[in-house]
C-alpha cells in the first residue's frame, strides 16, 4: 500500500468522522438547551475544553471503525489466528514493506486513544483505565471482525493495539509529568516509546548489516506433523554441501525506469508523458494515447510484465507463429532467449520458454518468459521472469538429513495454513533455489512430496 493511498484512506474516514461528530454535537447542544435547560432546568454548565476532546475522542471512535469495517468487505471466514507474534514473523522472513505498514499501523491506530483517553477526565489518567478500556476496545473490534467476518481474530493485531494505547498513554502522561514534576520523573512514560523505537531500529540495522537476505518460505509457525504418517522413499545424504549463491540484476526506482524508457524507445514509443506509480516492490508505467501500453516491473529481480492494449481491440486476433518468428520479433524488445530453453505452445498464439537452473560461467540462468502473439505480426502481451543471475561465491548448506529433520518438526510452510497433515510421502530431494528479500538466489531443500493425496513442492532453506 502506497503513503498516497493510506493517506486517502484516512481523509476519507476523517470527513465521515466530522460530520458524525457536527450531527450527535447540533443534537447534544439541543438537548442540553431545550431538555436539560428548559424542562429540566438544569444547572450544570458546559466546558469547551470537555466538548472539544468529546468530539475528537468520538470522531476518532468513528474513524477507527471505519477503517477496521467499512474499509473492507465480508470475505473473512470464522477465521482465527492465536500464534503471538506470527505476523511479525512473517513480516521479518518476508521483509514485505506491506507487512511491515499493517504491524506499524494497528499500533498507530490506537495511539490517538491513549492520548485523549486520559485528557476526558483526571481518573482516566490511571494506567489502569486507560489500558484495562483499549484492551476492551480492540477485543470488541476483533471479535466483532471475526463475528462479521470483516476481518480475522489476531492475536497480534490485540498486542499492536494495546501496544498503541499504551504508547499514547505514555506520550501524554508524559508531557502532563514534565509540566508538574520535571523531565526526570516523565522518563518512565516515555519509555514504551522509546523501547518500540529502540527495539524497530535494531532489528532495521541487523537486517542491513548482515549479507544476505531472509526468505519468505519460512513459516511463521510450525505445522502440527505428531499425528501425520510420514514415509520416505530412498535415502537421506547425511553429508553437508558446497554450493554457489547468485544475485539478482536488482534495479532501484531510479534504473527501474530507465530500463523502462529504455524498453519503450526500442519501440519509438514517445515516453514524455509517461505515468509513473510506484510501490516499495514495484513500479507501474503507462502510456495514454491513440495507442496504450503498460509495464509492471519488480525491483528485486528486474522482472517484469508487458502488455499492449491494442490487443483488445475488435480486429486483434492470436496466432500462430513458429520459435524462429517468435524470437525475431522479440530482437526490437532486447531479449535474447537462450538456445538451450525448453519451447512450448500453451495455446493458440500463446507460447512459452523455460530455463530451469542452466549454469553458464559464473551465471545461472532460471525462469520463464511467456508472449502473446497477435495477426498484425507483433508481440502483445509478454511475462519475462526469465532472470539472469551472478555468482556471488559458495557457501556450505545443510545436509539432506538436517533438511528432514526440519520437515518433521513441521518447520515448512503448506497452504491453506490450516490444513491438517494426516499423511506426507516424500519421493525426492534436490537443491534448488529461491530469491531472499535482498535479490540473492539462495540455496534451498525441494522436497517433492505428496501430501493428503495431493503433490506439493516443500521447501527448506539450505543455509
Amino acid at each position: 500500500m502506497r503513503l498516497q493511498e493510506i493517506i486517502g484512506i484516512v481523509r476519507e474516514y476523517f470527513f465521515l468522522a466530522l460530520i458524525a461528530v457536527i450531527v450527535l454535537g447540533i443534537v447534544f447542544i439541543l438537548g442540553y438547551y431545550i431538555v436539560y435547560k428548559n424542562l429540566f432546568k438544569g444547572k450544570g454548565s458546559l466546558y469547551k475544553k470537555q466538548l472539544l476532546l468529546g468530539g475528537l475522542f468520538i470522531g476518532y471512535i468513528i474513524m477507527v471503525i471505519g477503517v477496521t469495517f467499512l474499509n473492507r468487505g465480508p470475505a473473512y471466514h470464522d477465521r482465527m489466528d492465536l500464534s503471538f507474534l506470527s505476523s511479525y514473523r512473517e513480516a521479518w522472513y518476508s521483509f514485505s514493506v506491506r507487512l511491515w505498514q499493517y504491524e506499524y499501523l494497528n499500533i498507530f491506530m490506537f495511539v490517538p486513544f491513549g492520548i485523549l483517553f486520559p485528557l476526558l477526565h483526571k481518573r482516566f489518567q490511571k494506567a489502569a483505565w486507560t489500558i484495562g478500556i483499549a484492551a476492551l476496545f480492540t477485543l470488541s473490534i476483533e471479535s466483532l471482525q471475526l463475528i462479521t467476518r470483516y476481518g480475522i481474530f489476531a492475536v497480534d493485531d490485540l498486542f499492536n493495539n494495546l501496544l498503541g494505547g499504551i504508547i499514547g498513554y505514555g506520550i501524554i502522561m508524559g508531557i502532563i509529568t514534565i509540566k508538574e514534576k520535571g523531565i526526570k520523573r516523565s522518563f518512565f512514560y516515555f519509555s514504551p516509546l522509546l523501547i518500540v523505537v529502540m527495539l524497530f531500529g535494531s532489528m532495521y540495522s541487523y537486517y542491513h548489516l548482515k549479507e544476505f537476505g531472509n526468505l519468505s518460505i519460512v513459516p511463521s509457525y510450525r505445522l502440527d506433523t505428531s499425528q501425520a504418517k510420514i514415509t520416505l522413499d530412498g535415502q537421506l545424504d547425511d553429508q553437508r554441501k558446497t554450493v554457489p549463491i547468485y544475485k539478482a540484476p536488482s534495479y532501484t526506482k531510479v534504473t527501474a525506469e530507465k530500463f523502462v524508457r529504455d524498453f519503450f524507445d526500442r519501440m519509438s514509443i514517445d515516453t514524455s508523458d509517461m505515468e509513473v506509480i510506484l510501490y516499495p516492490d514495484e513500479g507501474f508505467y503507462r502510456i495514454n494515447g491513440e495507442k496504450s501500453y503498460n509495464i509492471s516491473f519488480r525491483f528485486l529481480d528486474g522482472s517484469y510484465n508487458f502488455t499492449d492494449f491494442s490487443s483488445f481491440d475488435n480486429d486483434k486476433k492470436l496466432k500462430d507463429a513458429d520459435q524462429e518468428t517468435l524470437k525475431e520479433n522479440l530482437t526490437k524488445y532486447g531479449i535474447d532467449i537462450p538456445q538451450d530453453s525448453q519451447f512450448q505452445k500453451t495455446k493458440v498464439g500463446t507460447y512459452k520458454w523455460t530455463v530451469d537452473k542452466k549454469v553458464r560461467g559464473n551465471q545461472l540462468i532460471d525462469g520463464s518468459l511467456g508472449v502473446t502473439y497477435y495477426n498484425d505480426d507483433t508481440v502483445k502481451g509478454m511475462d519475462n521472469q526469465l532472470i539472469t543471475y551472478d555468482k556471488v561465491r559458495d557457501v556450505q548448506i545443510k545436509s539432506e538429513q538436517e533438511a528432514y529433520k526440519e520437515v518433521l518438526n513441521g518447520k515448512f510452510q503448506l497452504y491453506p495454513e490450516n490444513t491438517k497433515i494426516k499423511t506426507l510421502k516424500i519421493h525426492k530431494v534436490e537443491v534448488s533455489y529461491y530469491l531472499d528479500s535482498k535479490g540473492f538466489y539462495q540455496p534451498v531443500y525441494a522436497f517433492q512430496s505428496t501430501v493428503n493425496g495431493m503433490d506439493r513442492t516443500i521447501l527448506i532453506p539450505g543455509i
